[in-house]
């Protein structure tokens, strides 16, 4: 997930975001990337864009 905002407790929200993902997809694991100006862009964020699936 992308922001233009800065994003208060990732942590929190990226587990939030992946439980509510994994439960409407019938329990299929689901990775969850967080970006945001406050956030330290890592080379993990640049995999994801080239070889993720968008939800």
């Amino acid at each position: 997930m992308e922001s233009d905002h800065p994003i208060d407790a990732p942590a929190f929200l990226a587990a939030r975001l992946s439980a509510r993902l994994q439960r409407r997809m019938h329990g299929c694991k689901v990775d969850v990337l967080l970006l945001a100006p406050n956030l330290r862009h890592l080379p993990i964020h640049d995999i994801a864009k080239s070889e993720g699936l968008a939800l």
